[in-house]
């Protein structure tokens, strides 16, 4: 007993102790200062284009609301077209009116200003079914789109009558449904593209063209060494490139309708004007048949969507991805089916890709095939790349070369599906002048320059505000907004259109 009685005596002396150093360290804790300055609220965010949004700045003191101090407000930036305050001060706690302007998919940045403490609050105008076929273009597209040429209007839902339409031009052509612009040939998605999923309607194509019965044997003999010359390989490309091609002539808008997707197609956009396209699942710019390259194996040469001598487009809420996996060569090279997903090349200018996505691919977005592309004038290629996400993208986010950029609010991520390492994300190049702002960068390679190139967030050299009004986004805003309104789908569009 006695020694039972011993430990016991020793344990509730150091839980006595314990508890007395608790008590202490309590007692040297100092309580978290009470907040001072100002929080603006507002039950919506987003409002209609035109339409009104009320908010309130209430200024604090020791954690209490203080409603005898007055708030100063001011329109700091606007790219909603005319926005404007019902009044430029109120009482701490009060609700003013502001009105927004009338371009869908623009901001307002509001700041407020109280002894000394200042806060601001972004309001956005979300485009709606109409502000579709009648929005200003954001950015660079903004100096020249001109939607109100697209004078005839039509519904489609089949590749010919997509491609015919498109190549006609002055057509509003609404996208309803899923189109296949390759007949059939395309595998299912997540299918591997080597030839051991190859369709019916695939083996039967390159039997017409070529000496091999399937196409998985049009592989095995075709890339069986490094070839020196792959006339063959252009040849029956060519020939493919014939069926999927969406030749785009001038003032044209093609707008998807609910749940619209184009997969296997490639848009060509070329030596025209005035083109919009908005609200599109675009998948799968497939080129079966790539051709040789010594040193860097066998590479495909068709784009989602190809922008060659180009002025005025606008390209805006698509989604564009691959589903198809990569297979090898038989020799063992590379063997990519996929090129960019977006790429501008020649004396492509006023160009804007806005809340757009862009996901699971390598080489995503090229501005100039080549350091000579554009030298001469490298500040005559203007392009805006405003509220997009990157997600999953091995390089080219966008790959820059002589021009000048404007690189404003996306977000760069990666997830578990990712399947490219993620090598460069904004890539300035030769000649290039690229302004990056407000752009967020999650698990993907930072920025980088090189050769003559600029990169850099705002300053002298280049200052967007020079052609174009804009909002820039805080870190947080800029991944919450995209994740919530970028790509297709985000904006329901009806039939009656």
């Amino acid at each position: 007993m006695e020694f039972f009685d011993g430990v016991v005596m020793k344990m509730l002396k150091r839980i006595g102790m314990v508890l007395a150093l608790a008590f202490l360290l309590a007692g040297c804790r100092q309580e978290e200062d009470e907040f001072n300055g100002l929080i603006i609220s507002s039950a919506y965010s987003f409002v209609e284009a035109g339409g009104e949004v009320s908010f309130c700045a209430a200024f604090y003191k020791d954690g209490s609301a203080d409603s005898s101090e007055v708030v100063n407000f001011c329109v700091e930036s606007d790219s909603t077209g005319g926005a404007s305050l019902e009044s430029k001060s109120a009482k701490s706690g009060e609700y003013v009116s502001l009105k927004m302007g009338l371009v869908a998919g623009g901001f307002v940045k509001i700041v407020a200003e109280c002894n000394g403490s200042s806060a601001y609050k972004i309001f956005g105008i979300k485009p709606s079914e109409e502000s579709l076929v009648s929005d200003k273009a954001l950015g660079f597209a903004g100096l020249g789109v001109d939607m109100s040429k697209m004078v005839n209007k039509v519904t489609v839902s089949t590749g010919s009558e997509l491609k015919k339409y498109a190549k006609i031009g002055g057509y509003l052509i609404f996208v309803q449904g899923n189109i296949d612009m390759s007949e059939g040939m395309l595998p299912a998605e997540g299918s591997k593209m080597d030839g051991s999923s190859a369709t019916d309607k695939m083996n039967s194509f390159v039997k017409s063209k070529s000496e091999y019965p399937t196409y998985g044997e049009w592989i095995k003999n075709t890339t069986n060494v490094s070839a020196s010359d792959d006339t063959e390989t252009t040849s029956i490309s060519n020939a493919y490139k014939k069926i999927i091609q969406i030749t785009v002539e001038n003032n044209t808008a093609i707008i998807g309708l609910d749940g619209a997707c184009v997969r296997g197609g490639s848009f060509s956009v070329k030596n025209v004007s005035n083109v919009v396209i908005r609200n599109i699942l675009l998948k799968d710019a497939v080129d079966p048949f790539p051709h040789y390259e010594k040193g860097d194996g066998w590479n495909a040469q068709h784009d989602l969507i190809s922008i060659d001598k180009g002025k005025n487009i606008w390209i805006d809420h698509c989604t564009f991805e691959d589903t198809l996996t990569l297979g090898k060569a038989a020799n063992s090279e590379k063997w990519q089916v996929y090129d960019g997903l977006c790429d501008m090349k020649s004396t492509t200018t006023n160009v804007t890709v806005s809340n757009c996505v862009f996901k699971n691919h390598d080489k995503t977005m090229l501005i100039g095939s080549s350091d000579k592309d554009g030298q001469t004038d490298p500040t005559a290629r203007k392009i805006s790349l405003f509220y997009n996400y990157w997600l999953n993208c091995g390089q080219r986010c966008p790959f820059v070369r002589n021009s000048l950029c404007h690189v404003l609010n996306n977000f760069y991520d990666s997830d578990s599906n990712r399947i490219y390492k993620s090598q460069t994300s904004i890539n300035a190049r030769a000649g290039s002048v690229v302004c990056a702002e407000n752009n967020s960068f999650d698990s993907v390679a930072s920025p980088n320059e090189a050769g003559g190139s600029i990169l850099y967030s705002p300053n002298s050299n280049f200052n967007p505000t020079e052609y174009y009004l804009y909002v820039t986004l805080e870190n947080k805003d800029v991944k919450s907004w995209i994740k919530k309104n970028a790509g297709a789908g985000k904006v329901n569009v009806n039939i009656e259109h």
